[in-house]
């Protein structure tokens, strides 16, 4: 078992709603709270243990057999807490095969969002108003942005799988659990024509958004019900309430996030925001009830 740290992004639409989860109580702007990271560049700390200090990255390369999984060298999941205080630039990710040919990565992006708390307008950023692609840059090009993306209603406790190519963004006030291919490879479609700090509109990736672009893609939201396992062609995920023990019954890793509650393991107090990668078959055993997210990678 391993106890991980946590991460804290600081982001231009971030809030303060993730610090009771183990946020920066000093930073008002944190817009991600990476619970499991396991790349060479952002990877979380190991608590516990004979790997105490190390980070996750370094015990997946170095000890892969305790994860029961080597289909990817780099670990195969990121998975974090976002506070959509603001709304987020509309954007997509490419497919497995542009994201090795063009971007030197092992893979592209799928995500999924469990809605803890729901947006503002009760609504985000999902899939494209135009039929073709044709259409699609015909109104880009004429500034007619509100005419190309799409809205899908969502309400707290939904769930949202984006696939590859699909035009999507978090509004402001969503309160997510997220969980995603441990990739950065994204392309940044439209930001409402923004500017940060500097005075500068933020860049954008459109030329290679457009090469992506899944016009007739859009997401479905559906209730997150206790218990229910989500399964997808990279993860699966289950939101459930526990109570006494949890059990990893299957020959790979799994995450167990914990969301509200608290609980010892492996001598350390586990607070909400904290994750634990369970081994293959191993058991965290604890005292009362809680609420957490179990993930698995396929």
């Amino acid at each position: 078992m391993l106890v991980l740290s946590t991460l804290c992004k600081t982001t231009i639409w971030g809030g303060t709603r993730l610090q009771p989860f183990g946020a920066d109580a000093d930073n008002p702007s944190v817009g991600s709270l990476y619970t499991v990271a396991g790349n060479e560049d952002m990877t979380c700390t190991v608590l516990n243990g004979q790997f105490a200090g190390q980070t996750l990255y370094q015990v997946y390369r170095d000890h892969r057999e305790l994860f029961g999984y080597d289909k990817y060298e780099p670990f195969p999941l990121l998975i974090g807490l976002v506070d959509a205080s603001d709304d987020l630039s509309i954007q997509l990710h490419p497919s497995d095969e542009y994201a090795k040919q063009h971007e030197n990565a092992p893979f592209g992006k799928t995500e999924s969002w469990i809605f803890l708390e729901a947006p503002a307008s009760g609504a985000i950023v999902n899939g494209c108003k135009c039929a073709s692609l044709s259409e699609l840059e015909e109104k880009i090009e004429k500034g007619k942005w509100n005419e190309v993306y799409d809205h899908l209603p969502v309400q707290q406790n939904d769930y949202v799988f984006v696939e590859t190519g699909t035009l999507h963004a978090l509004c402001a006030g969503s309160l997510v659990y997220e969980i995603q291919q441990s990739t950065d490879v994204t392309y940044r479609f439209y930001d409402y024509d923004r500017v940060g700090k500097d005075g500068k509109k933020r860049p954008l990736q459109l030329e290679k958004a457009l090469e992506n672009v899944n016009v007739a893609g859009k997401s479905a939201s559906v209730p997150c019900e206790m218990g229910k396992v989500f399964t997808h062609p990279y993860y699966s995920v289950q939101r459930n309430a526990f109570s006494g023990s949890f059990t990893n019954e299957r020959d790979t890793f799994a995450t167990f996030t914990l969301l509200s509650g608290e609980m010892r393991a492996d001598g350390l107090t586990v607070s909400p925001g904290t994750s634990l990668i369970l081994f293959p078959h191993e058991t965290v055993t604890f005292g009362g009830a809680v609420n957490a997210v179990v993930a698995y990678p396929q």
